[in-house]
């Protein structure tokens, strides 16, 4: 427990670069390094992940906590994933609504952002050797990804789309068991705090495609319908959400403190939050029971393939904000370097990148 406690926690306070990034520095020490589980169950948590509504990066640090330490490893790590973002982002919001002013840090996105391209990639090309076994795979994978990047597809629609195809490919046909799915029923509270609460458990159980989503979501709702904040909070709210490091979505604590204060904040996280280890906290020991069922192998294998081909797009689209100049180029590429070839540990680089940022900003 000492050991997922102080791991979560870790990527809670330095895991910068969102949801994509998030998966690879998992993929990259829990997988790769500490071997907690295999490439191939690590891949079949990621797909469920993506299917689920809520943040996709959450859930897949609750699902790895599950396989380490039982229920209780998988409460312990969302929780310790959730915290120092929840801390940080009310503190900012403390500070923006007392004094007006958004802290000055974009010196060190300025590095992290073109160093979380090379963390993305180093892990993509891991994921993909070990996931994509066959011509099929790479076929699924390299359409997954123009259908995501070049047709804007929804997410979840590619996923199912990639699973169905492995069904088709991968299933032998042999005789039909059944298996059956539960759905979680939801329960409703009241006035200000009980409208806050239902509202991100709303999002939480029902938004899919993660952070990218669920964020435009939010946005019309809390401001053009409920106006519980202006455009421009909104907007700071992003801002912070961005450069505080865990789960984007923790944007919610800003909104809710807003509304009632820490109160408030503590309310949204944990409504848009409960989902997540809801739903992985109950599929999680059904999946190791199923995953051998040959119609659900076969659709796994399919969303696997998938599941890199979308990770293959977020690059593409996150390429043309982080490497804006030949400096960005730089970091990304020494980063990727360092990564594949000797193995540096993520958190270093990340570091590492931050500090050549504000050194870049400031002195060039």
């Amino acid at each position: 427990m000492r050991e997922i406690i102080s791991y979560f926690l870790k990527i809670g306070l330095l895991g910068f670069g969102g949801p994509m990034a998030h998966i690879a520095m998992m993929d990259e020490e829990l997988v790769e390094k500490r071997k907690w589980t295999s490439k191939e169950q690590f891949m079949e948590g990621l797909a469920v992940c993506q299917i689920l509504p809520g943040p996709a990066s959450t859930q897949l640090g609750i699902y790895l906590g599950y396989l380490r330490g039982g229920l209780m490893g998988g409460i312990l790590a969302g929780f310790c994933f959730i915290l120092p973002a929840f801390i940080l982002i009310t503190a900012l919001s403390y500070f923006y609504f007392k004094y007006g002013a958004v802290p000055q840090i974009q010196g060190v996105l300025y590095g992290i952002n073109a160093l979380v391209i090379a963390l993305i990639t180093n892990s993509l090309l891991k994921m993909g050797k070990s996931s994509i076994k066959d011509r099929v795979g790479s076929i699924i994978m390299v359409l997954s990804a123009a259908a995501i990047y070049g047709l804007k597809m929804n997410l979840l629609a590619v996923l199912i789309i990639g699973g169905l195809v492995g069904i088709l490919v991968y299933y032998q046909w042999p005789k039909s068991k059944k298996t059956y799915m539960t759905l979680l029923p939801l329960a409703l509270v009241e006035p200000t705090i009980g409208k806050l609460f239902t509202f991100f458990l709303k999002v939480g159980s029902f938004i899919y495609g993660g952070g990218l989503v669920i964020i435009p979501f939010i946005e019309q709702e809390v401001v053009g319908k409920l106006g519980w904040l202006t455009q421009q909070e909104f907007l700071a709210g992003i801002s912070f959400g961005q450069v505080t490091p865990g789960p984007v979505v923790i944007t919610s604590a800003f909104i809710g403190y807003k509304v009632f204060g820490v109160l408030g904040a503590a309310v949204a996280a944990l409504g848009i939050f409960i989902p997540s280890f809801a739903f992985i906290l109950i599929a999680t020991p059904y999946l190791g029971k199923i995953r051998e069922i040959p119609w659900v192998k076969g659709f796994l294998t399919g969303i696997n393939a998938a599941v890199i081909g979308a990770i293959l797009a977020s690059v593409l689209q996150l390429i043309p904000s982080a490497i804006i100049d030949v400096w960005t180029l730089l970091i990304a590429g020494a980063g990727f370097i360092a990564l594949w070839k000797y193995k540096v540990n993520s958190f270093y680089a990340i570091a590492a990148s931050a500090i050549l940022g504000l050194g870049i900003q400031y002195f060039i």
